[in-house]
């Protein structure tokens, strides 16, 4: 997983909100990521994952993440979505 401090987080964060708002959710978006850190920057890589904006593969280079890392962190998207539903209906 990348580094709490990493110098790209704040480049991510920016990336994927504007593609997540250039999709019209930017509602979505409010109140989850006024700061850019890790925490924002998982958030939106599971929004935009969930939303099919983003590959498996883009998140593993985005979170710096090994394929099992990546498993049990899509894996526990799915588990999280499946006992609380998406948010959005």
């Amino acid at each position: 997983m990348i580094e709490p401090g990493h110098p790209s987080i704040a480049q991510h964060c920016q990336n994927l909100a504007a593609r997540i708002r250039a999709q019209g959710a930017g509602q979505w978006l409010e109140g989850k990521i006024e700061r850019q850190d890790r925490d924002a920057l998982v958030y939106l890589c599971k929004f935009a994952f969930m939303t099919a904006l983003i590959t498996k593969n883009e998140i593993a280079a985005i979170l710096e993440l090994d394929r099992s890392e990546l498993k049990a962190l899509v894996r526990g998207w799915y588990d999280d979505h499946r006992a609380k539903g998406c948010g959005m209906c």
